[in-house]
């Protein structure tokens, strides 16, 4: 579970309607907290960037772009936003889903899966992915560490996927930018090569 593991507890902080309830990752950039609704108890995750780094106009479009990316898109397989803006301390934030499973890097690391169950995850990111594309969005950092394995499973009994990390999404057709953002191996071709994004 990716909310196992709490860390310090977090006094009610409240972060747009929800209430943070413990921190359960931190790092350069900022802090996780499992969060809660206060009237509906509905569960939730707060990414928060540190208050500096909320100042920065480039870092500020990279975290809200995956905010904005994912609600554009509206897909089972992609993580869903509640909410997003700044705390009364001036820390930019987002609001998501609650997600109880693995990343697939993690899912890899304890062993093969069935060719079956690789397929079947596979479709289902490439659905995703499809939906993405037809609103006219390129994910660019499509590795194991942003596809997320669910512990729930489907009618026919298969893991549920949820591709997760739009913050360097961009758009079908966008120009070459001077900044490289995402992993190297994943990342698009056409990207390294300097050209214009597509599907």
């Amino acid at each position: 579970d990716r909310l196992r593991g709490a860390g310090d507890t977090v006094s009610g902080q409240c972060v747009g309607s929800y209430r943070a309830v413990r921190e359960v990752g931190r790092g350069g950039m900022g802090v996780v907290y499992a969060a809660e609704h206060p009237l509906l108890g509905s569960q939730a995750v707060v990414k928060q960037l540190r208050p500096e780094l909320s100042a920065q106009r480039d870092v500020i479009e990279r975290f809200f772009n995956e905010a904005r990316a994912a609600t554009a898109i509206r897909h089972p397989g992609i993580v869903e936003i509640y909410d997003f803006g700044w705390t009364s301390e001036g820390a930019a934030f987002i609001v998501m889903e609650y997600l109880r499973g693995e990343t697939l890097r993690a899912r890899h690391k304890r062993g093969p899966m069935r060719w079956s169950t690789a397929l079947a995850l596979t479709r289902q990111i490439a659905g995703a992915l499809g939906a993405a594309h037809a609103k006219g969005i390129v994910h660019r950092d499509l590795k194991p560490d942003n596809v997320f394995v669910l512990y729930q499973t489907s009618l026919d009994g298969w893991p549920l996927v949820k591709v997760i990390d739009y913050g360097v999404a961009a758009e079908v057709g966008a120009p070459p930018s001077d900044a490289i953002a995402g992993t190297p191996a994943y990342m698009p071709p056409e990207q390294w090569r300097g050209r214009a994004l597509h599907p």
